[in-house]
């Protein structure tokens, strides 16, 4: 009661009050009590410092590890008695018994390092908090932005070394941090302000978001996640080995490609379309790639061969697999191969299959390739970006000296997906 109503003091003096009076408090209520020094303004009193050191020796004899929230509010008042270090020791007690991440403990460590001049600790544990999970509660944000601006002549560096990290993992910031970025941004002489993303383009700076270009290692990563997590572990379940080994035998000999088209997703539309001219449109178009030399490989099923001696596409690359076999995941992998050179066309969003590598590192990777890398077919354009019809998660990102950033209602959904074209802030650094 005394913690949701915000009455720390009240709620404190009644703990001791019962504690006066022989009362033996379990762990929820030492739990309870702990807490409420957390919320507590200003410092722990040296009295309670001493009680609150008591029952952490005296429960850390009785049990190896805390739960969850009894970790948690141990680690929050063992940095408000500068002892930080027993506070890490809780964390890594707590990761050698828990997978799940003391987000909340993470926050107020991460808070703690910053205010007391520990930057590199507090980069080690903010990085592995956005690793692992969510990355820290706003709390941590606010108090980094504090951390930046005390020096402005390296405002710059720190600021972008955070949105640098919400690139790399995925991470939209809450509402509130964006506009605190904003605002402390602002002070240190940058332009910026929300913005509308229209057609993957900021109607702030004219920037196009989409252009997202990645490195060779990255490339390698995706494509061996690829072949590792989703076609040798997963795959054997819809197609076989052989067929497998056969495809990446191909792609070994013919790569790099620069466009690889779902076979599927062709013959849909051309069966679908209002338009009876629309095979010779799809002809035409790849054609057209043809005659800029452009490298094109279809990958289709087993029935398709006659649609697409139909339709003219006899002179590209074609591979077949089985009708029963997951064919997205060829098309990811020819196209991870290719680098940058590699284009896929498929309506397919590929959702499960970013859920599939399990990383959230990987994901955001994927996530940045697809911005750029994947397209469909508009007869009458050509083919046409998918981000610009379908709404693929945004990310933070950097286009020259313009950072776009998404945010979502709250610290609770940051990695939650972000489709929303106003939601957006532009930051321009002078």
């Amino acid at each position: 009661m005394f913690q949701h109503m915000n009455y720390p003091d009240a709620g404190i003096s009644y703990y001791k009050f019962l504690i006066d009076n022989n009362y033996k408090p379990e762990i929820p209520v030492i739990t309870k009590y702990l807490q409420l020094h957390g919320i507590k303004n200003g410092p722990i009193s040296e009295l309670d410092k001493e009680y609150i050191l008591g029952l952490y020796n005296n429960i850390s004899k009785m049990y190896t590890s805390f739960n969850e929230q009894l970790s948690n509010a141990f680690i929050e008042c063992l940095c408000k008695m500068d002892m930080w270090k027993e506070a890490i020791k809780i964390i890594k007690t707590h990761e050698e018994n828990d997978k799940y991440l003391l987000r909340t403990g993470y926050t107020s460590l991460i808070s703690y390092l910053f205010d007391h001049k520990q930057e590199e600790l507090a980069y080690e544990y903010l990085m592995h908090s956005l690793q692992n999970s969510y990355g820290p509660h706003d709390n941590a944000y606010t108090t980094y932005l504090k951390y930046c601006l005390k020096e402005k002549d390296t405002f710059n560096m720190k600021i972008e070394k955070l949105f640098l990290m919400w690139n790399a993992y995925g991470i939209k910031p809450s509402q509130d941090i964006a506009f605190e970025c904003m605002n402390a941004c602002i002070e240190c002489g940058w332009s910026v302000s929300q913005t509308v993303i229209s057609r993957s383009r900021c109607r702030k700076c004219n920037e196009d978001i989409s252009q997202q270009s990645l490195p060779d290692e990255d490339y390698e990563r995706l494509l061996q996640a690829t072949k590792k997590r989703l076609i040798f572990k997963e795959m054997y379940y819809v197609t076989e080995p052989h067929e497998i080994q056969s495809f990446i035998n191909f792609i070994n000999k013919n790569k790099p490609y620069d466009i690889i088209a779902d076979g599927l997703n062709i013959m849909y539309v051309a069966k679908n379309g209002i338009n009876k001219d629309l095979m010779y449109e799809i002809k035409r178009i790849f054609k057209s790639y043809e005659k800029q030399n452009k490298k094109v490989l279809i990958i289709g099923k087993a029935h398709m061969k006659k649609f697409i001696a139909k339709i003219g596409l006899q002179s590209v690359d074609r591979f077949y697999v089985k009708n029963s076999s997951n064919d997205d995941l060829f098309l990811l992998y020819a196209a991870f191969a290719s680098r940058k050179n590699g284009r896929i066309i498929s309506r397919d969003l590929m959702r499960q299959h970013v859920f599939a590598l399990q990383d959230i590192e990987l994901n955001a990777l994927f996530k940045k390739w697809q911005l750029s890398h994947q397209f469909f077919i508009d007869v009458k354009k050509g083919f046409v970006q998918l981000n610009s019809l379908f709404p693929i998660d945004a990310i933070v990102q950097k286009q020259n000296n313009s950072w776009h950033i998404p945010y979502v209602a709250n610290d609770k959904i940051s990695r939650m997906r972000h489709t929303c074209t106003n939601d957006w802030m532009c930051f321009k650094m002078h």
